[in-house]
């Protein structure tokens, strides 16, 4: 008897630290029930008309667009939903797993606009990372210029001047039907050529997004 507590005892003492517990409404691998945990929070968080502040121009947040949809296409169980709203702006919405959870990415993607916003779901409860998406400016104008759609110098073409001043997002997200990784594509449309190519990729490791080129996408 002495004997097997010493290896009950050892057994403890070497196994693996546990993960750490998903909260209940954080535990789910299915997209409609993200979404309704979602749509749950902005009623529970929604501040009252009257302290609103009428000069802020920010407009509510993109998660509001989401509710009430009818989605066209639905992908339950590898977490993706996608539909095409009355005004033609496409709004896309996709589940990541992590051990605490998961996150919520949503994409709304209009004529020159992309809107983007992910949820992050833990034993603390469900919350807004504003950044966890962002492609900042820099690092989007090197994706271009790694896809060599950057003409050089003196050259007739697509400069990162034209970049810097673009008057909308010039990078288009692509959330995945089945997979952790978010294709971005070039958003700009002078020239043509330049439109919907290539530039890398948003991979979700460790429960982060991080941007990657495409000539280091893993194989899937």
């Amino acid at each position: 008897m002495l004997l097997l507590k010493a290896v009950v005892v050892l057994a403890l003492a070497s196994a693996p630290p546990a993960k750490p517990a998903a909260s209940a409404g954080c535990a789910t691998t299915n997209i409609e029930t993200a979404l309704k945990h979602l749509e749950a929070h902005l009623k529970a968080t929604a501040k009252p008309e009257k302290e609103v502040d009428p000069d802020d121009e920010s407009g509510p947040p993109l998660a509001e667009e989401f509710m009430g949809l009818t989605w066209k296409i639905r992908d339950v169980p590898n977490g993706y939903m996608s539909t095409v709203g009355e005004a033609g702006t496409t709004y896309e919405a996709a589940l990541f797993k992590n051990p605490e959870g998961y996150h919520l990415a949503l994409v709304a993607t209009g004529d020159s606009v992309v809107n983007t916003a992910a949820y992050r779901c833990d034993k603390s409860g469900l919350k807004l990372e504003k950044d966890a998406l962002e492609v900042p400016l820099g690092t989007a104008i090197q994706l271009y210029a790694n896809a060599g759609l950057i003409a050089p110098k003196g050259k007739p073409g697509l400069s990162q001047k034209t970049l810097r001043d673009w008057g909308g997002s010039i990078v288009a997200y692509h959330l995945p039907r089945q997979g952790r990784v978010v294709r971005l594509t070039a958003f700009v449309d002078e020239p043509d050529s330049v439109y919907g190519t290539e530039l890398g990729i948003l991979e979700y490791s460790h429960s982060k997004f991080r941007v990657l080129p495409p000539e280091k996408k893993k194989a899937r």
